[in-house]
Order: C-alpha cells, then structure tokens, then sequence
C-alpha cells in the first residue's frame, strides 16, 4: 500500500471525471487523500471522504471566447492573495499524511509543496501533450499559445514522471513522458453504440441564438446539452443534464457537435462518432484537440458553426465514420494497470507489496 495525495485542477469537469475513475480504481490498495479547486472540489467532495478544497485557476469566459488577459489578471491576483494560504495548507497536509508519493492533474499547488518536501511527483494529465505533439499555432491564437506553454512549463517543472492522455499511438523521446489512452467513464462502456437518426450537440459556450440558426436550417434533428433547458424547438431537443440520458444520446447518434473539451472527444472517438468541433477561443487546448480529430480522419475543426461547415460536414459523414472505425481507444482497464504500475516503479523499496 502507499500514501498518495492527489492535486487536482478545478477548471472543468472533465479533470474531475477521469480523476474519479483513477482515484476509484487506486483506493482499492492505496491510502488516498485529495485536494482540489473551483468544479472538482465541489464535484469530488461529493463522491469522496479526505478532500481538502484550494486555490485553483479558473478561466473567464465571454460567449464561447476566453477573456484572456481578464483571466491572467484574475490568475496574477489569485496567486498573490490565496495561493500562498493554499500551498502552505498542502504543506500541512503533507506533512500530516507523509504521502509517498504526489499525483497531479494540472494542479500546480500540489506539485510546488511536494517539491519543497521532497516527495515524488508523477504527472497525470492531457495538456501535457501539448510539449510533445506537432500541431499547428494560428497567429490568432499565438498569445494563448505563449501563455499556455509558459503555465504547462512553469506548473509541472521537473515531475519524476509524465503520464499524458493522448490520442495516439506515438510514444515521445523523452523517458520520463509516457502516453495513455483517455480513460473512458463507466457509463459510456455500458453502451452499445449505434449510428442513430439524430445529430448530439453539446455546446455551453457561445451564441447560442446564433447556433441555434444554424442548426434549423438542416433536416436533421439536433439533441442539444449544455443550454440548461427541456424544450423542444422543431428539429431542436434540448435536454438538462442527465448522466444516464446524455451517455444514451452520444452513443446512439449519428454524429457529435462539441466544443474542444478533451473528456467529450475522447468519449465520442470511443463509440466511433464523426466529430464537428468549435474549440473555444483563446483556450489554446481545444485547438490542438480539435486538429487531432482531423488528424486522426474522425472529423473537422472549424472556428464557428456556419451552414456551409456543416453541410460539408454532413456530405463528408461517412467518410469520417470509416475512418473512425480505425481509432484504438485502448483499454481501460489496462491503463489503469500501467498508472499503478508507474506508481510502484516510482517506489522501489515498494514494487511488488501491494498490500
């Protein structure tokens, strides 16, 4: 058995959502304890004991664009006021649990007191990738690029092992980085995915008139999450969040309009759905992710929803379809057996003890 404390970054819920299935599968053999911010505080302290909420950067969102420098003068302050009160609280934790070992999804806190005492530090996240894939910066997007890699830099400096979630087979040069595929929740196992008659649409950011346009001027019927509503609008069904129903909606659609979020690509590579994606802007991740989906063959990545996007889209959609068939998304189960594995090996004195 070891001590592990776990950091996890609150902006999102897909961090907490692939944190639940990891921490699930650790706590099995292994002491855990949590600290977390903003949404995964909130969402883990409901589905586990020993969560300590801290500081945690959040991003400030205008539509579907990032406020940029508003969230990087949010974040300088943040760090100034709370962030200290925060690290040494980790510190306290530390110091209280003597962890063996420091798991971190994106949470700089954590890393920075585990450094200072001395533990070891794995790395589990998607961002990551982003200091080891090709992929493309569009001028436009350049300042979010540059802020991001500073922060992706400065944040995970010098872990003892990177574990990144990625879409490829490729692995990277460097013998500390290994690449895994996404851990895929539960309830998107469980389904049996079909190429339905609707079109899945998850989009919580943006001109949501503007979207909504667009999408009515297509003989297709639109299954729509994120407006926060029941309603139904001619070829337009919105629908509240429901775990069970969202999973059955995805699975069962004949494609999947998103944003760039990495959890929803990753689960609708999963089930094999063509996939129309709007990155948010200024949020330089979803970029990378959406070229990834045209990379892989899965689908298009485009700026803004538009009719002759989509209709092009739609001409293309078994083309995507195909090539989709050709994706490994790996096998959970045995991602979960290689993380333990990178844990123990972190720990020689422990390898092999399990108990």
């Amino acid at each position: 058995m070891a001590r592990i404390l776990y950091g996890l970054c609150g902006e999102g819920f897909g961090h907490a959502s692939r944190c639940k299935i990891l921490i699930n599968h650790l706590k099995k053999n292994h002491d855990i304890r949590i600290v977390a911010g903003g949404k995964a505080y909130k969402f883990l302290s409901k589905e586990f004991d020993n969560v300590e909420e801290i500081e945690s950067p959040r991003l400030i969102f205008e539509g579907n664009d990032v406020k940029l420098f508003h969230s990087i003068l949010v974040m300088l302050y943040r760090t100034i006021v709370s962030t200290p009160f925060s690290f040494f609280k980790v510190r306290s934790i530390f110091k209280d649990f003597k962890p063996d070992i420091l798991i971190t999804d994106a949470d700089p806190i954590s890393h920075s007191a585990a450094r200072f005492s001395r533990v070891k530090r794995m790395s589990i996240d998607n961002p990551q990738a982003l200091l080891h894939r090709k992929y493309n910066v569009p001028f436009r997007e350049f300042i979010s690029w540059f802020v991001l890699m500073i922060a992706l830099k400065i944040s995970m400096f010098g872990a003892d092992r990177y574990i990144i979630y990625d879409f490829f087979e490729e692995q990277a040069k460097d013998p500390r980085v290994l690449f895994l595929k996404p851990l895929i929740p539960e309830g998107i196992l469980k389904q049996q995915p079909i190429y339905g008659d609707h079109i899945f649409v998850y989009q919580s950011l943006g001109d949501n008139d503007s979207i909504c346009g667009v999408l009515k001027k297509f003989n297709e019927t639109f299954v729509i999450y994120g407006f926060n509503k029941n309603k139904v609008d001619g070829n337009l069904i919105f629908k509240e969040f429901n775990q069970d129903e969202i999973y059955q909606d995805i699975a069962h659609a004949k494609a999947v309009i998103t944003n760039g979020g990495f959890a929803i690509i990753g689960e609708a590579l999963y089930l094999k759905k063509p996939i129309f994606s709007i990155p948010i802007k200024y949020q330089f991740e979803q970029h990378v992710n959406g070229q990834f989906v045209e990379k892989l063959g899965a689908g298009v990545c485009h700026m803004e929803l538009n009719e002759e996007d989509l209709r092009n889209f739609l001409n293309n959609i078994r083309v995507y379809k195909e090539n989709s068939k050709n994706y490994n998304p790996g096998n959970r189960e045995e991602t979960l057996k290689k993380i333990e594995e990178e844990i123990y090996a972190l720990l020689p004195r422990k390898k092999g003890n399990h108990d």
